[in-house]
């Protein structure tokens, strides 16, 4: 019976060499596929090494009543992706702003309808896999992090709120927000035309 994340954890800081790497092997693939989708492309692998480095340093401060070691790492994970993005970008304003105001300031987050698609329905109009690939990349990282963390990596609405630092509402708002966007990205996507968002 292989140990759990926490009784990894517990070895590691009694000392256990061992431990930490299982943790890291346990979680590579799922944290560098996570890192590329996030839009790390190329700095997928040193966006994933580096959250394993704070991860490592900032072990003794994990507690687990807060959220899973999975849930945590995925926190770190997703900061290392913005800390990254930041520092390539060489413009005045946050590539990650855009999604969360609208005409003026308007929080968006806040005015959404409930009659957003469903999950199932949505991704079954996407008549292919690279069709899909598209309209997540054309998201705003805000909206495309909750899906990827929803769909791929399977994370419950409360695991999201945990992992970014936000209330079980806006997790929500931004679920459904980003549903709608991934619809009409595949709608002018099927049409031929570039998915703009």
């Amino acid at each position: 019976m292989q140990p759990t994340d926490e009784e990894l954890i517990e070895a590691h800081l009694k000392g256990d060499g061992s431990a930490f790497p299982a943790l890291v092997g346990r979680y590579l693939d799922q944290a560098y596929d996570l890192a590329l989708r996030l839009g790390g492309g190329d700095d997928a692998n040193d966006i994933t090494q580096e959250a394993f480095i704070k991860a490592w340093r900032n072990l003794k401060r994990y507690r687990r009543e807060a959220a899973s070691f999975r849930t945590w790492m995925f926190a770190i994970l997703r900061n290392t992706a913005i800390d990254f993005a930041r520092k390539k970008s060489r413009k005045g304003s946050s590539p990650f702003s855009a999604f969360d105001t609208e005409d003026g300031g308007n929080r968006l987050l806040e005015t959404l309808p409930d009659d957003a698609p469903q999950p199932d329905d949505l991704f079954a109009e996407a008549e292919s896999k690279e069709a899909l690939e598209r309209a997540l990349a054309a998201l705003p990282f805000r909206a495309r992090e909750v899906l990827l963390l929803k769909y791929f990596e399977d994370m419950t609405f409360d695991e999201i709120g945990r992992a970014l630092g936000e209330p079980l509402n806006t997790v929500k708002s931004r679920h459904r927000r980003a549903l709608a966007l991934v619809r009409s990205a595949l709608k002018k996507d099927q049409n031929g035309t570039e998915p703009r968002i």
